[in-house]
């Protein structure tokens, strides 16, 4: 940690310490004013998992996609949300891949892998996201809209939560040690994937796992047969988790995780269309890369056996890594520490029964930029973060209201800009019978740094401008998030053998004072300084409509995702609009899954796009694009004479479609295209 960030480290301590006191007095004052034999507390506790529905500001939690991954042998963050109609993933390449949740970029939305925050981004938009293992993944949740106060600092555009295995997990009842492998290759890239665990019951409800995957890929193949030069790498992933689940009323995670990524890549951001780099390698070579993220997480939870007291702390320390050792030795590196402490409530009040959550949470960024022909040079973003939700529900009603205050510094080198803000959230939901249940919600986010990456955060002049003044304020950006929809559960058909789920939703996010960083000069963006950090006039916007439906009947399950969204008044700068929001035709995705006999099972993906004609003025980064179609197919046996072998087939972009991601960036109307026809082939064991 550099010495910037020691002292501004320091200077938050102080109230991180008051934040924790507090907290840790509010509980054992709240239990000490409740009597022992308060039955009607007891009893709610004791009941609160069935009592308490899933009341949430945004009214919106997808179920797992776990599933969805393991039937299309996910490798990468685009094939995690391939049946997500409200999710796209941008960029072509592996490298190349940018992340939007209802049109919103991922650096503005709060993404954490076991409860640790995603980092800045390193060379332009890489290393925030960086590369998630799905095989490592047990739950993905995503919430979209109106964020709640206990969803964290910077949700502008909601959250992501990703989780990763346990040996619990993955261990039968009784059984003591187990493992798995499993071997993949698929066509379009030339893939060669290797994958195994080993996890076991060490005694006492402790559990130990260890994973190990590699993944070589070539040169990317597109629809039609043309592949995209130096597109190819190798991808490692190393993960050890202790856990203790069996404690009484002690529980504790701890984990570990590497992951690597590296190649001989164009020296340029990762979607920059391959079409434009230039015959005459001298000029722009392709130059080794590699991008590296390492985390240490651990989770530690107290349930005091009382209505009033179920405490989790979340400690990380996460660092992701950009180097290129032939270009001036380029080194781009983020590293985040911090934590949250929240305590569970179960109450009942007046006929309610309440689930109140009173916490903290604490983190600091530190961004380095370093090259041979300069010293290095630092920013850092940290936050303070104090929250109490509270969802309740009675009889056909749920309510969900809270409060967050946000206090939160950004330094580039010798300037600094700090502000604070409190945040409200207010959301409820009626069945009004039928089956049918009727929601809303409006919720509210900030942030204070805006989405500059480090690769141009090193080129911010000494005294920095902030809102055209030397030493002047940053306005923090802030959302404003409203929903509204209904749900309806019930069955088709008379015998009650079938269930269909309906649900519609209606959405507006506004974020305000959007922060923006001027690059005067000429020649690419990465070598301009940076003069000045303001906030925009323009308040952004982004509106759309989306309908789910899910259907099970017998051996068939089938599911249809549907949306329609807008992007408005983006300030027009490039650099800006790389990291903000990006425009994009309706989507729709339907999944058919039937399963033959209990060991084999088939599903077809059906991806339709329409063409995005409107696109905003003034910029030239998003233009019209054609819509496109995708079909996939997939298959899966595990034969009964082979207990735990796992024999996996699929096949992507069945017609070899040759189309770009409307989210992909253009220039000078060329984008890098998506893979062409792949099939793909795993087979596993486990024991």
């Amino acid at each position: 940690m550099n010495n910037k960030s020691k002292q501004t480290t320091r200077a938050v301590q102080s109230r991180v310490a008051t934040g924790l006191l507090v907290l840790w007095m509010t509980v054992p004052a709240l239990a000490a004013d409740q009597p022992a034999e308060d039955e009607e507390s007891s009893e709610a506790w004791s009941q609160s998992q069935m009592s308490l529905p899933p009341v949430t500001v945004t009214g919106q939690t997808l179920p797992s996609l776990i599933d969805a991954i393991r039937r299309s042998q996910a490798r990468d963050v685009r094939e995690i949300f391939a049946d997500q109609a409200n999710i796209d993933i941008g960029g072509g390449t592996r490298n190349g891949q940018r992340i939007y949740l209802r049109g919103i970029e991922g650096t503005n939305l709060n993404i954490t892998i076991d409860g640790a925050r995603q980092g800045q981004n390193l060379y332009n938009h890489r290393g925030g996201l960086s590369n998630i293992d799905p095989a490592l993944l047990r739950k993905v949740e995503i919430q979209p809209g109106p964020p709640a106060a206990d969803q964290g600092h910077g949700a502008l555009g909601g959250s992501i939560r990703f989780e990763t295995i346990d040996a619990q997990d993955r261990l039968a009842p009784g059984q003591r040690f187990g493992f798995f492998a499993r071997s993949a290759v698929a066509s379009a890239d030339d893939t060669f994937r290797n994958l195994g665990a080993a996890y076991g019951d060490l005694g006492g409800g402790v559990g130990l796992l260890a994973y190990h995957s590699r993944s070589s890929y070539s040169d990317l193949r597109i629809g039609g047969g043309e592949k995209i030069p130096f597109s190819g790498g190798r991808d490692t992933t190393r993960m050890f988790r202790l856990s203790w689940l069996d404690g009484g009323p002690h529980r504790v995670r701890v984990g570990a995780e590497r992951n690597e990524a590296r190649g001989l890549n164009f020296q340029q951001r990762g979607d920059y269309p391959w079409q434009l780099q230039p015959e005459d390698f001298r000029a722009r070579p392709p130059r080794p890369q590699s991008l590296v993220r390492e985390s240490l997480t651990l989770e530690y939870g107290f349930d005091g056996q009382s209505p009033l007291l179920d405490l989790t702390l979340k400690i990380y320390d996460r660092e992701d890594d950009w180097f290129s050792p032939e270009n001036n030795e380029e080194r781009f590196n983020s590293d985040t520490f911090g934590f949250e402490l929240r305590n569970d409530a179960i109450l009942a009040l007046a006929g309610w029964i309440a689930q109140l959550t009173v916490g903290i949470d604490w983190f600091e960024q530190d961004g380095t930029n370093t090259r041979t022909n300069r010293e290095a040079r630092f920013n850092s973003y940290e936050n303070l973060g104090l929250f109490v939700q509270n969802r309740m529900s009675r009889d056909r009603y749920g309510l969900s209201f809270g409060i967050r205050h946000d206090d939160f510094e950004t330094s580039f080198r010798n300037a600094s800009s700090g502000n604070s803000k409190t945040l409200f959230n207010l959301g409820g939901d009626v069945d009004v019978g039928a089956g049918f249940n009727l929601f809303a919600g409006y919720g509210e986010a900030v942030r204070g740094a805006g989405t500059i990456p480090i690769h141009f955060a090193g080129n911010v002049v000494e005294d920095v401008l902030f809102n055209d003044e030397t030493g002047g304020k940053i306005q923090p950006e802030t959302s404003a998030s409203s929903e509204a929809g209904l749900r309806w559960q019930g069955g088709v058909l008379a015998n009650n053998n079938d269930r269909l789920g309906i649900s519609f939703y209606g959405y507006r996010t506004r974020i305000s004072d959007p922060i923006v960083y001027e690059q005067p000069g000429s020649g690419g963006l990465g070598g301009r300084p940076v003069t000045e950090f303001r906030n925009a006039d323009e308040t952004v916007r982004f509106e759309g409509l989306e309908l789910r439906a899910d259907y099970d009947i017998g051996a068939l399950n089938a599911s249809l995702s549907m949306a329609r969204m807008r992007t408005l008044d983006l300030p027009n700068l490039p650099q800006f609009l790389a990291r903000f929001g990006a425009p994009t035709g309706n989507r729709g995705v339907l999944n058919l899954n039937y399963s033959l006999t209990r060991n084999i099972d088939f599903g077809y993906t059906l991806t339709g796009v329409r063409r995005l004609s409107s696109v905003q003025e003034g910029q030239i980064v998003f233009i019209p694009r054609a819509g496109y179609s995708t079909h996939d197919l997939f298959a899966s046996w595990r034969p009964e004479g082979v207990p735990g072998l796992d024999i996996r087939l699929a096949v992507l972009n069945l017609g070899d479609r040759e189309y770009s991601r409307h989210t992909t960036f253009t220039q000078n109307g060329f984008a890098t295209q998506e893979p062409g026809r792949d099939f793909r082939l795993s087979i596993g064991y486990e024991f």
